[in-house]
């Protein structure tokens, strides 16, 4: 009997959470922020994991400004805050860290030019390297070890 990348990684202490293959070649991803449900995009090449500013309402998020200043390939990513201490979940992952805040409008609207519903913010690096993350291009499944 050959073992499976699932089976490995299961028996390893991973849990796998499906993702949603978007037209845009993003992955969707759904997680919990502070025990509320959101849409996320993944991006493994976010450092930080992020929020849309008018939702940090929603998510029970405070943010404060930061010293540090983020950088993207896009410029219309300013103004960036960060709020410390978040509860993360994503499928029985759970964790906690600090998020980054600011305006998505602009990708937002990107996506609706798409026909894609909008998204909440965007998990990055530092979770995936928190959870010793293994996407599965084949199965189209995040793996992340609890």
């Amino acid at each position: 009997m050959s073992l499976t990348l699932n089976k490995f990684l299961k028996t390893s202490g991973y849990s796998s959470i499906k993702l949603i293959f978007l037209k845009t070649k993003h992955y969707l991803i759904e997680a919990r922020i502070n025990d509320i449900n959101g849409r996320f995009i993944l991006d493994s090449g976010a450092s930080s994991s992020c929020i849309c500013t008018s939702l940090e309402d929603k998510f029970k998020v405070i943010s404060k400004e930061s010293k540090e200043k983020a950088s993207s390939a896009n410029s219309e990513m300013t103004n960036t805050k960060i709020s410390k201490k978040n509860k993360i979940q994503i499928g029985n992952w759970v964790n906690e860290l600090d998020l980054i805040t600011f305006d998505m409008n602009y990708i937002n609207t990107a996506l609706s030019e798409k026909k894609i519903n909008p998204i909440d913010g965007i998990i990055g690096a530092d979770i995936l390297k928190k959870s010793k993350a293994v996407l599965d291009y084949k199965t189209n499944k995040l793996y992340l070890k609890l």
